[in-house]
């Protein structure tokens, strides 16, 4: 094919050594190569050469399932091989696992049970009159049976593939469609149990673990299930009795592969009841006899019995069984299955003592295998039985009624008879063993050829009816390293059934020709007849050549393989290998396949020698001897004459039996009888050689279908016209090729087929469309428009190149006039401007001149403030110094007082002690000198005395004074409780009596350092030795004096502090009562001007808004989607409530109500006043309280709902207050007056209801109808959850005034923000909020200049060296002191940290709209940590394996959910750390997210392009649904309706959750050629439609504009487009980046890059998207989040690094 056919952009596939297949698109082409781009990485560039091989594609269409996928894969536009296997995956992926190939049901192996699938109503339901075209093993099988009945023609299912692809259960499902279709009313009856119990019989001696399947059957079967046809009386009656009935049936058994009782490779298993039968045995002690049945209950067998397991034992015994060390099966009980192997028996009608023989020569053989051989002592090229083995060929000989000497001379010995004597000769130790283990094979053999006639004599076969469904379970192709002889079988059998199916959908294709009355050539179409001569041919096939050297004497395999390189080299399907001389390649219809030829003759012959066949016929087990006598092979052995006529030839040679000539006459046979009938095919296929759920092996995938002949199909089409539309796609497609005229001449023809033919003529001669060299290039049929592939090639490529042309002239068109309109807006805008600037200039110059006045007044002002705040300060501090020296040298004074007394102490004893020594001789002297001296010091001593007494009088005065003051201010603090304004008053009383006292005490303070100024005097005069012992004790009674003041005073100061803590406490419960009262005046009002606010609101509300409902949307940064919550305990009445409601405001929503009444939540969606309102009602069921408290946090208003006479409901209704109060949300406690209405009495405390609701800061009210209660929320002024405006769709803004702006304000504001004059103040604040105090030392060295200069990083976090791969933090709950940060690594290690709040987080919690709890929030913060900026962890998360993808917390934030590469999704603990539930994917999981309006289900995408939605609980599957390629990201809107999904290719599939466990397709949009690693959803705010944030790996991240349309019948606002707002450019080619959003300012989107920056981009209006960027990081930067209160932003680095930033505050700090 010519290159240059080839246009820029065409899509095509392209060979991949891994996907076999890979999407690419054209770049450029020519003579000599073709450059290509593939969908995996679009900036690479991919060279092809001119004659590699390349196939059209189609683009991918979706429907609202996902990814459209065909059921029949000939209605693709281009029918190839990569076209097959994409749309094969396709469907795979979503677990629909039949498709149609034109005949051909295609049945993919799922590996896992898909619930519904095989029910027996989905059976019943294809038991039609006219099959459906759902492609299904149960539609072919009624298309069978419908043959039957319908035309009265036999038909055959052929079902092929290789082992492990499903197989055998696809021909139990066909058998059991066709025994219920053709049963009586449903009615089993015994054929048709006979011929569903043959199937496990069979399976039991013919099927074996392999390395491909556990259950691989080892032979082929072909059943044929006889049907008689009804009356015509009865086809007029019901269902199944005017069809034909089941009535007979009979099984065909080819080539069961006999030499696995032998040998078996590592990894296989024997046949099957070899295993069940040892462990039926392991469970005897001491006996053998087994009583049946043990496992199966007696009902489900037809009679109980005992069966003498005699030989068997544990199976690690035998020799045959341990070939491998593979011994059981998963999921398998042998003992089970055993009982079911007798009972099929017993079902088919084999008799007790047959079973019981069949058994003993199965142990027969198990002990043959056991017995070893070795040379005599005297005779190396003899054999005999080695001692050690004696008792098992005693054993075996016992068995089969045979004598043991005997029978070991058959197998040491061979007799060769000449004419005249026979001559016994020993055979060598080899050959002894091949003939113990050909007799082995042969015993087997016969059993199983056995059990099949059983069981055709015991189902019935009638001869007399020919009517018949035959169903062929057939190996399929084989291709292994080593091939032999079966392998030659097989591969010959699937090439006949090949040629069958190529002559088969030849004749389809003839008909439809004929039918479409188009000409063909067919030798167009591919033919395999010279592959089959090869083989079957005459004197020159294979098997005649192997034949022949069979029957030559000293015949080798070497010479075999001679002959047949002699005689067909040369030959096209034959070749050879020079470098192994004994093998030979033949080149089947699904490719070359070598075969060794050792060993060839042996397995060609199969024949045991004439001395075991005699010793076994001659067995007294009349069981045994009647298999050999009775087997054709052997039977000319032991009735030579008998059967010497019946032996032989046409020409009267006698017949040599080979396999071969018999398998070729069984085969010959078997396609007669195919011949004869209507084929049906089903070609199984092994998606994997894992045997895994969910996982698509292409390579394996290709394979089989080159095998398996799906691909010849594909061929056959090919071959002829491959390309197939019909008459009005061929016009609407190609009309555009043609010039005006011929399309107006063309368009009146009414006849679409002669149009079409006029209108190709013309193309054909126009585009010189290639003639291929026999037939047409084109033909137009009766339906349809047949294409060959170049004539369709060359129409499509000068079809997209019209395209491209087209679309670059519209494109160029309206970029010229966007251009102008653009142009025309800004000369219109800049003359305004020009005005308004001159305009504002001039004020400027006035203002400017009225400012300096103005300022210089205010400097001067300010410098006295200052300098007056500087002087107090300084004179406060100067105070407090002064305070602490004095408390310091006070101290210092004491301690060296109390040290000066006890010196004093010591002093006194040392003098009294010196003094009464001169005491006595001077006592008498100076008595009277004494006396006169202590005279004079008494007198000046009291004038001294009676002087401080007085003054010590008037302190202890005051002292009572105060206490009297005090106990006067107790009294008023008691009755400021009562009276607000008298508190008020007495408060400030308090205060300066308070001040006074203060004063008082300074004073009293005074006078007693005056005292003990003087007492010290007096205790100095009193240690000198002429004072008297009178001043001592005075002076100690005047310190006892100033103790017992001491103490008064102190008293005094404790109750000051007490009056002081009593005024604080009745301030706050004065502050408390007056925020209630408030509170409840404000509700009060509401309520009596709820019908005025309503109407004034309305009529601003339509003069402010486009006609038409408009959405009320939550505020920005906020998840509350749910308008209004109905909940309360059970009875009170919300749904009749509710009801009445939606009957009398949206009665259109009242069928949706009565359809959801039922369920325990349901939302809904009324109309009232111009608004949608959103409204979730919740059932009072104990089991749904959960999820009612979940809902919580997500709703603006929960309306608690309780029976006015019940006291009941009002409690419970009063805790769902305080915890709907403590999730943040608004509450109305609303009363139902219905019963009160209707005679009941009140019997609740409607003030406590009230008062609970004020403390809730909600509303209350008791009414029958909801709307009074609905309208009062609607209409609140300060409620920014209801703002109209930030809606969408064509709302103009509000001005000042409250009118509607004209379109040139509007025009002239647009113009304003692209100079950035709107709220560039908010847009200059800078990421986050601040949250730590700085220091005086980073506020000098910060730049003033960038207002990035106050976020610094304040800690690093490192807890492995493996890279980050992921960060979350929690929800921001005030009852905590932190808030939990989850961190995911590489490794697979999550760990959870707790970052405390600082004082300014916790101080911003009070303001902010977050769950509270104000007793909770007290303990919190009250002794907040020591160190504000601590980081601990919480908890470890081990279990992953490999690298974590994405984690989220749950609604509750008690569970963690974690994706990883490792295939599973898994959910953990947050404080306990444990896995609580893992669900395994069958490849790695990206991301995944829960489904708002359902929490127990969850969204996960996995690698196969297939999202899931999972139940929690139960981890079944709802849906699946498939993409074009990886999903990487996932975000819900604010909404919750819509799921935004990012794809490995660059593109963004908006689904919609249509209910709660649904997802919709709606539209895609390509955003750019990179993968989305992330997106994040941005609410409305600051005049700006909602967008998302979205991270791609072609180093850019885009801002896109979420268009919401109109309303729509019940749904509102549905999400129609997406529109790039703009680009912004991040390091981001490789790694996973994500990016997060800051609310601060106007907004910033904030991301990690691979440069080693945190790039932070700001989305207000007029900032251009100013970029910024944080420096810490040495290695790419690669996850950054933002907690909710805007605070705190950690990023973490492919290094393992964590750093939490903040904004440091230094207003604190003064200049």
């Amino acid at each position: 094919m010519d290159t240059t056919h080839y246009a820029q952009g065409t899509l095509i596939w392209i060979r991949d050594d891994a996907e076999v297949w890979l999407k690419a698109e054209i770049v450029t082409s020519n003579d000599k190569e073709i450059i290509v781009k593939t969908i995996e990485d679009p900036d690479a560039r991919v060279v092809l050469g001119p004659n590699e091989p390349i196939f059209l594609r189609t683009s991918d269409v979706f429907t609202s399932e996902g990814l459209s996928v065909l059921d029949d894969l000939t209605q693709l536009t281009h029918l190839h091989e990569p076209a097959v296997l994409s749309s094969l995956q396709n469907r795979f992926d979503i677990d629909k696992i039949y498709t149609f190939t034109g005949p051909i049901l295609i049945a993919l192996n799922p590996f896992k049970m898909i619930p519904g699938i095989y029910d027996e109503q989905v059976l019943k339901g294809f038991i039609t009159d006219k099959p459906s075209g759902k492609p299904h093993v149960f539609n072919t099988s009624n298309a069978a049976y419908r043959g039957i009945c319908d035309r009265q023609k036999s038909q055959t299912v052929l079902i092929s593939g290789e082992s492990g692809a499903g197989k055998t259960e696809t021909t139990k499902h066909v058998m059991k469609f066709l025994a219920l279709a053709g049963s009586e009313d449903g009615a089993v009856t015994n054929v048709e149990k006979q011929v569903l119990e043959s199937n496990p019989l069979l399976e039991a001696f013919g099927n074996a673990r392999t390395l491909r399947n556990d259950n691989s059957s080892r032979f082929g079967k072909f059943i044929e299930l006889q049907f008689r046809g009804g009356s015509k009386a009865a086809l007029q009656t019901g269902m199944s009795g005017q069809n034909s009935r089941l009535c007979g049936a009979r099984i065909r058994t080819y080539l069961l592969e006999k030499v696995r009782v032998c040998d078996q490779q590592e990894g296989e298993r024997n046949y099957h009841i070899f295993y069940e039968a040892c462990a039926a045995a392991s469970t005897l002690s001491g006996s053998t006899t087994y009583n049946f049945p043990q496992v199966l209950s007696k009902e489900k067998v037809k009679a109980e019995r005992t069966v003498d397991l005699e030989g068997f034992s544990d199976l690690s015994n035998f020799a045959y069984m341990t070939r491998s060390t593979c011994r059981t099966l998963k999921d398998v009980n042998d003992i089970e299955m055993f009982e079911r192997r007798i009972a099929a028996m017993q079902t088919i009608g084999i008799d007790a003592d047959d079973i019981q023989q069949i058994l003993r020569v199965i142990a027969a053989v198990l002990h043959l295998g056991n017995t070893k051989f070795d040379a005599p002592p005297n005779n190396s090229e003899g054999s005999m039985v080695m001692q050690e083995c004696a008792s098992s060929i005693e054993l075996a000989a016992k068995l089969t009624g045979v004598d043991r000497t005997a029978l070991e001379r058959s197998l040491c010995n061979q007799t060769r008879v000449t004419v005249r004597e026979r001559i016994c000769s020993p055979v060598n130790v080899r050959q002894a063993s091949d003939n113990r283990d050909a007799l082995a094979k042969a015993l087997y053999g016969m059993i199983f050829d056995l059990i099949v006639v059983n069981t055709n004599n015991s189902i019935g076969f009638l001869p007399d009816v020919k009517l018949f469904v035959g169903v062929l379970d057939i190996f399929g192709f084989e291709c292994f390293k080593m091939n032999s002889f079966e392998q030659l079988c097989i591969n010959f059998t699937n090439e006949r059934l090949q040629q069958f199916f190529n002559s088969f959908v030849f004749k389809l294709e003839e008909q439809l020709y004929e039918r479409e009355g188009i000409p063909w050539d067919p030798l167009d179409f591919p033919d395999n007849q010279d592959a089959v001569d090869i083989l079957q041919a005459k004197g020159t096939g294979i098997f005649a050549i192997l034949d022949e050297e069979c029957v030559v004497p000293q015949g080798s395999d070497q010479g075999f393989c001679n002959k047949l390189m002699k005689q067909h080299k040369g030959h096209r399907r034959f070749d050879e290998i020079k470098t192994k001389p004994t093998w030979f390649i033949v080149k089947h219809f699904a490719g070359p396949v070598g075969y060794c030829t050792d060993g060839f003759l042996d397995k060609n012959k199969d024949q045991l020698s004439n001395d075991i066949i005699e010793c076994m016929g001659a067995s007294k087990t009349e069981f045994v001897s009647n298999l050999f006598k009775k087997d054709k092979k052997y039977a000319e052995v032991l009735n030579k004459d008998a059967v010497a006529q019946e032996t032989k030839g046409p020409g009267g040679k006698k017949k040599k039996y080979t396999v071969s000539s018999e398998f070729k006459d069984q085969l010959t046979s078997l396609m007669d009888i195919v011949d004869l009938t209507e084929p049906h095919f089903i070609r199984c296929i092994k998606p994997n050689p894992q045997n895994e759920p969910d996982r698509y092996d292409r390579k394996g995938v290709t394979e089989q279908l080159r095998y398996g002949g799906v691909l010849q199909v594909v061929q056959v089409s090919r071959a002829g016209y491959p390309v197939r539309i019909n008459h009005q796609e061929c016009w609407d497609d190609y009309k555009v090729l043609c010039s005006a005229q011929v399309v107006s001449g063309l368009k009146h023809v009414d006849d679409l087929k002669l149009r079409a033919q006029k209108l190709l003529d013309h193309l054909t001669e126009e585009l010189s469309i290639p003639k291929p060299m026999h037939g047409l290039s084109w033909a137009v049929g009766k339906t349809m428009v047949f294409f060959k592939l170049p004539a369709y090639e060359r129409l499509k490529r000068a079809r997209l190149e019209l395209l491209i042309k087209s679309t670059t002239l519209i494109q160029a068109c309206w970029r010229r006039q966007t251009k102008m309109k653009m142009y025309k807006a800004i000369r219109l805008f800049t003359r305004h401007i020009e005005a308004i600037l001159r305009l504002k200039q001039a004020r400027l110059d006035l203002q400017r001149r009225r400012q300096l006045v103005a300022a210089t007044k205010i400097q001067a002002h300010i410098r006295r403030c200052l300098a007056q705040r500087k002087y107090r300060a300084i004179y406060k501090k100067i105070v407090q110094i002064q305070a602490w020296r004095k408390g310091i040298t006070g101290r210092r004074h004491a301690k060296e007082y109390r040290r000066y007394v006890s010196a004093r102490k010591i002093q006194r004893n040392w003098r009294r002690y010196q003094d009464q020594k001169v005491y006595t001789a001077l006592k008498k002297a100076l008595y009277l000198a004494q006396e006169r001296m202590r005279l004079t010091h008494a007198k000046k001593q009291m004038q001294k005395l009676k002087k401080e007494a007085k003054e010590v009088g008037a302190l202890m005065a005051k002292s009572q004074k105060a206490a009297e003051q005090a106990a006067e201010l107790r009294k008023k603090n008691d009755e400021l409780e009562a009276v607000q304004l008298q508190l008020q008053s007495e408060k400030k009383s308090l205060q300066g009596k308070v001040k006074q006292l203060e004063e008082s005490i300074q004073t009293m303070q005074q006078s007693l350092e005056e005292v003990k100024q003087q007492a010290d005097t007096a205790a100095k005069l009193a240690a000198d030795k002429s004072k008297t012992i009178v001043e001592t004790e005075r002076l100690e009674g005047m310190q006892k004096q100033i103790q017992e003041r001491d103490a008064e005073l102190a008293k005094l100061r404790q109750d000051i502090e007490e009056a002081k803590a009593s005024s604080v406490q009745n301030a706050q419960k004065l502050q408390e009562a007056e925020g209630r009262y408030q509170q409840l005046l404000k509700s009060t009002a509401m309520q009596s001007t709820a019908g005025m606010n309503m109407g004034a609101n309305r009529g601003q509300f339509q003069a402010a808004n486009q006609p038409g409902p408009s959405r009320m949307r939550p505020a920005a940064g906020s998840n509350r989607n749910v308008n209004i919550q109905l909940c309360g305990s059970v009875g009170v009445g919300k749904t009749a409530l509710l009801e009445n409601l939606i009957k009398e405001q949206d009665p259109d929503q009242m069928t949706k109500f009565m359809e959801q009444k039922a369920n325990l939540m349901s939302h809904h969606q009324i109309k009232l006043d111009e608004k949608l309102v959103k409204l979730l009602d919740c059932s009072g069921n104990a089991r749904a309280q959960h999820l009612v408290k979940e809902w919580f946090g997500r709703t603006a208003w929960v309306f608690v709902v309780y029976d006015m006479s019940k006291q009941d409901t009002l409690d419970y209704a009063l805790e769902l207050t305080r915890e709907a109060h403590q999730a943040g949300a608004k509450v109305f406690l609303f009363g139902n007056r219905w019963s009160v209405d209707h005679g009941q009495p009140v019997e609740v405390d409607l003030m406590a209801a009230k008062d609970a609701a004020v403390r809730s800061e909600g509303m209350s009210m008791e009414s029958a109808s909801l709307i009074d209660a609905v309208k009062l929320v609607l209409n609140q002024p300060d409620d920014e959850a209801w703002d109209p405006s930030m809606g969408q769709g064509g709302i103009d803004p509000l001005s000042p005034d409250g009118q509607r702006r004209s379109s040139i304000s509007a025009a002239i504001d647009s113009v304003k923000s692209w100079f950035g004059g709107a709220e560039r103040g908010r847009a200059n604040q800078g990421v986050l909020r601040p949250s730590l105090k700085g220091t005086k030392q980073m506020k000098v060295a910060r730049n003033q200049n960038d207002i990035n200069a106050d976020l610094r990083p304040v800690q690093e976090l490192q807890d492995s060296e493996s890279a980050v791969t992921c960060i979350c933090f929690g929800q921001e709950r005030a009852n905590r002191a932190y808030i939990l940060l989850a961190t995911a690594s590489k490794d697979g290690t999550v760990v959870i940290y707790r970052c405390y709040r600082t004082e300014m987080e916790a101080a911003y919690v009070a303001d902010e709209a977050f769950p509270s709890d104000k007793e909770q929030t007290n303990i919190a913060f009250q002794t907040p940590p020591p160190d504000h900026s601590n980081i601990s962890m919480h908890s470890r998360l081990n279990g992953h394996s490999r690298a974590i993808t994405s984690i989220f917390f749950n609604l509750l934030e008690d569970q963690l959910v974690t994706t990883s590469i490792d295939k599973s999704v898994r959910f953990w603990g947050i404080d306990s750390g444990e896995m609580l539930k893992v669900f395994t994917d069958s490849s790695p999981v990206p991301v995944a997210t829960f489904l708002p309006f359902n929490p127990q289900v969850f969204v996960a995408a996995n690698s196969n392009a297939v999202l899931r939605l999972v139940n929690v609980q139960n981890g079944m599957v709802l849906q699946k649904l498939k993409v074009e390629t990886e999903v990487r990201a996932l975000k819900f809107d604010d909404t919750g309706l819509f799921l935004l999904a990012g794809t490995k290719s660059g593109s963004i599939h908006v689904l919609e959750a249509s209910d709660s466990s649904t997802l919709k397709f709606k539209f895609k949009v390509q955003l750019a050629r990179g993968g989305v690693t992330c997106i994040t959803f941005v609410s409305a705010a600051y005049g700006q439609p909602p967008c998302l944030l979205v991270n791609t790996s072609d180093s850019s991240a885009t801002i896109i504009d979420c268009t919401y349309g109109p309303q729509r019948g019940p749904q509102e606002g549905n999400l129609q487009n997406l529109a790039v707002r703009s680009r912004v450019r991040v390091a981001h080619s490789l790694l996973p980046l994500k990016c997060c959003y800051s609310p601060s300012g106007q907004g910033y989107l904030i991301s990690g890059s691979e440069d080693k920056e945190v790039y932070i981009y700001s989305l207000a209006k007029g900032s251009n998207y100013k970029m910024q960027y944080l420096k810490h990081h040495q290695v790419p930067v690669v996850a950054v989040a933002v907690n909710l209160q805007d605070t705190l932003l950690a990023s973490a680095d492919s290094l393992g690094r964590i750093v939490l930033w903040r904004r440091m505050d230094f207003s604190h700090i003064t200049d």
